[in-house]
């Protein structure tokens, strides 16, 4: 009589339970990285020119050998899309004049003439002649993605080998660019910049009152209000809490992954400030070849790896200084960035919530209590796994930060406590409320799988309907008026007579 062994019952619980561990404990591994990455990385100080391992494809030469034994930087040209206005404008753009870099152009890009952003250009292409510097005004239809739109023009005239497509809103160190440079070397195609954040204004105490400096010729600075704007409707406090919010999120959980990621040759690039080699661009098609996806900076880091070449990033961190502090809009931000990522990688769908904190905690304290019968408390696990996270993630903040924080211990804990618990929450609202609808500038788009995306809706968004008409009379030499749509954060709340001689007067109607 032949026995049939009995059937073999595979306890569910605990294989869940150990991979939980597993990936628990590899997060943590995460941190640690880039923790270190960080220190190791970042606000590296160059080296003396005389110990500078100089790149052949860098430098000019003289008879095969370097000149002066000096490294020769090479041509930059700086592409800055522009869409409307907000009070650092002036202030972030002014700081590409400035820069501290032998040769290099500024290609300003506006698609509309009548955008408000064009007269703040041309008042800097006044200020700073000697700039190598020019105007594009129309931009090119090439595709869905506006940014692509607006800046295809400018990059088809550039005249030199090597591309910086800038944000709006980010504001360069005199010593950023060169950093940049000194990153490409012969088999890099993008080197990019760990999104941060400024110090701005919105982190003091005290509201802004006078100008930057007496020499400041911001034409937005002129403008005054008939009516009242959100962003002068904020209180102090709130805008000082959203922006300590968006500087501890860029500062811990975003900086986390974006580290890790170069750290292992990952493909993580945002495209907020990226240097582009333009051979290795025109290898893959141009800027063209990545219209229709609204995050090209995906697809490019994605196409030129699959050539060979490689990514990697500056020690210096793209610093945002966005005029305006809104909640709302920053939320809707992150919820865009997620329906892009699900778009694009779908198996974030499961890895993204296991990468946050209280989520990942309450699993992991779950498989440790499981795992060992019962004798670890899962409530004392969840709070030593909270504390540890919060500790290591204060301090990845001053490692971004590199120098004192402008907010106070207590300010970071209730920003870091709001961001854990606002995490999941946005993560499940853009997953459930439209997941394949995203709304960027003015219009929407419907996101296909793959990160193809098409325009879903051809009328503008409300965000433009609730903007404020202004018409700018310029007192020059010959009159011209603008008649124009400004978004609600256009004008500041300094007020100042320009000095030299120009004047603007400005009615805006609410």
């Amino acid at each position: 009589m032949q026995l049939i062994p009995p059937p073999m019952f595979v306890d569910y619980d605990i294989l869940l339970a150990c991979g939980l561990l597993i990936f628990w404990c590899g997060y943590w591994l995460v941190h640690i990285s880039a923790i270190c990455y960080g220190k190791f990385k970042l606000y590296r100080k160059p080296k003396p020119e005389s110990s500078v391992q100089l790149i052949p494809s860098l430098v000019s030469l003289e008879h095969g050998l370097p000149r002066n034994n000096k490294k020769q930087y090479p041509g930059v040209s700086i592409l800055k899309p522009l869409l409307g206005v907000d009070p650092n404008l002036f202030v972030n753009l002014s700081s590409y004049f400035q820069m501290k870099y032998p040769m290099y152009e500024v290609l300003i890009c506006v698609v509309d003439q009548n955008d408000p952003a064009a007269m703040v250009a041309n008042r800097l292409l006044e200020m700073y002649p000697s700039v190598d510097a020019r105007l594009f005004l129309g931009g090119s239809q090439v595709g869905v993605n506006p940014k692509i739109n607006n800046v295809h023009a400018a990059y088809q005239a550039a005249k030199y080998s090597l591309i910086l497509i800038s944000d709006s809103s980010i504001k360069m160190k005199k010593d950023t660019l060169s950093d940049m440079v000194d990153n490409m070397a012969d088999d890099v195609a993008i080197v990019h910049q760990v999104p941060f954040t400024c110090d701005r204004i919105d982190n003091r105490s005290e509201p802004m009152t006078s100008p930057l400096s007496d020499t400041s010729t911001d034409p937005s600075l002129f403008l005054k209000l008939d009516g009242q704007v959100e962003y002068e409707n904020q209180t102090c406090k709130q805008r000082r809490f959203v922006a300590t919010l968006e500087k501890v999120f860029f500062g811990t959980a975003h900086a986390r992954v974006y580290l890790t990621a170069d750290l292992v040759g990952a493909i993580c690039h945002t495209g907020m400030s990226t240097l582009l080699r333009k051979q290795a661009m025109d290898e893959c098609g141009g800027l063209q070849a990545f219209a229709n996806y609204l995050a090209e900076d995906y697809f490019m880091a994605k196409l030129v790896v699959a050539r060979g070449w490689r990514t990697t990033i500056s020690s210096r961190p793209a610093l945002q200084n966005n005029g305006g502090s809104d909640l709302s809009k920053f939320q809707d931000r992150l919820r865009r960035w997620v329906k892009l990522r699900i778009a694009m990688v779908p198996h974030t769908i499961v890895l993204e919530p296991l990468s946050e904190c209280l989520i990942l905690g309450a699993c992991a304290a779950w498989a440790a209590n499981t795992l060992s019968g019962g004798s670890i408390d899962p409530y004392a696990f969840y709070m030593v796994h909270v504390l540890v996270w919060f500790l290591l993630d204060w301090i990845l903040l001053n490692v971004m930060q590199n120098g004192p924080l402008p907010f106070t211990k207590f300010e970071y804990l209730v920003a870091w406590l709001y961001r854990e618990f606002m995490g999941p929450y946005l993560f499940l609202t853009a997953l459930l409320w439209r997941p394949s609808v995203v709304t960027w500038t003015t219009r929407q788009y419907r996101l296909r799988w793959g990160g193809l995306s098409e325009i879903y809706n051809q009328q503008p968004t409300s965000s433009s309907s609730d903007s404020i008409t202004a018409t700018v009379p310029i007192a020059t030499t010959t009159s011209v008026t603008y008649d124009t749509t400004v978004p609600n954060n256009y004008c500041s709340t300094h007020q100042q007579q320009p000095t030299n001689g120009i004047g603007f007067t400005s009615k805006i109607k609410v």
